[in-house]
């Protein structure tokens, strides 16, 4: 006799009239046993599809031997089971399901970014004519995680501990901009942010508040002027920003330059940043670098 399946499914009438209990809790630091078969069948229809697009061996055997040689450290020497019926399973299934969240996101990462670039290829030699490359994988997974609670969302290009859509948003729209100097400052602070390994928060929040400086530069023409000072300048260029306002941003370049040493050279304090100020400094110094364009933008 076969074992009964449970329905679960987040958002139906189980769900709604809380017949059945689901996790509403954020997931950072573990990821359930349904978010991980998700993230399972997601990959398993993705590769199914592309599949179909030039060939099945020239696409799945180099992701396969990728996350065989990358992700599980083995050496290229080493056969692998192409023909295997449960090649899928052992290369993918098993350590989504069964290792650490962290090597499940930096597996998830890569796929998701394999997958991109593999469209790309597709563009670029004139195979655009599969139902499926209207796919955008980062986008259906941070669905997915917006589904299952998952703190984290794609964020060009990587998987970041941030949950608020309107945080991700601001931070895509800073992303965007035409000014490549501030854009530069806003990779590399979201790089320091979301690096699992060894994240560098104090890096972080020096690279937000430069953007921020950037973008003030570039509208008062000063490429000297502290945050502080281009502050004071930008009413000269036809951007007024109420007091209150000025005085939060001003308060904000501080806090970075106080006694924390956060702009100050390496080695000459301590300084305990956390990531929910890091994260906090990322997202405000976005929305400053978008709102101040927005402004700019009717001056021009």
């Amino acid at each position: 006799m076969r074992e009964r399946k449970k329905v679960q499914y987040r958002g139906g009438f189980s769900d709604r009239y809380k017949l059945q209990e689901f996790n509403t809790n954020i997931q950072l630091t573990e990821l359930e046993k349904r978010t991980r078969i998700i993230l399972i069948n997601e990959i398993k229809d993705w590769i199914s599809e592309e599949s179909f697009s030039i060939g099945k061996r020239s696409f799945y055997e180099n992701l396969i031997k990728k996350v065989y040689c990358e992700f599980l450290s083995a050496s290229i020497e080493e056969e692998i089971q192409y023909e295997s019926d449960n090649v899928f399973d052992m290369y993918i299934y098993t350590p989504i399901l069964e290792n650490s969240y962290g090597e499940v996101l930096s597996l998830v990462e890569y796929i998701v970014n394999y997958f991109i670039q593999w469209k790309g290829y597709l563009r670029n030699n004139g195979y655009m004519f599969f139902q499926h490359d209207s796919h955008n994988y980062s986008q259906e997974i941070n669905q997915l995680f917006q589904q299952e609670y998952v703190g984290y969302r794609f964020i060009d290009g990587e998987i970041t501990p941030i949950s608020d859509e309107m945080e991700v948003a601001e931070i895509e729209q800073s992303l965007d901009i035409e000014f490549q100097g501030c854009r530069s400052h806003i990779k590399k602070a979201l790089s320091f942010l979301s690096d699992r390994e060894k994240p560098d928060y104090k890096n972080s929040i020096k690279e937000s508040i430069s953007a921020g400086e950037s973008i003030c530069q570039i509208i008062t023409g000063d490429t000297k002027a502290t945050l502080g000072q281009a502050l004071k300048e930008l009413e000269g260029k036809g951007i007024t920003i109420h007091s209150a306002l000025k005085k939060s941003f001003a308060s904000l370049y501080g806090y970075t330059s106080d006694e924390g040493g956060i702009r100050h050279a390496e080695g000459l304090f301590e300084s305990n940043v956390t990531f929910e100020e890091a994260k906090y400094m990322l997202v405000s110094c976005c929305a400053f670098v978008n709102y101040l364009i927005a402004e700019y933008g009717k001056i021009k």
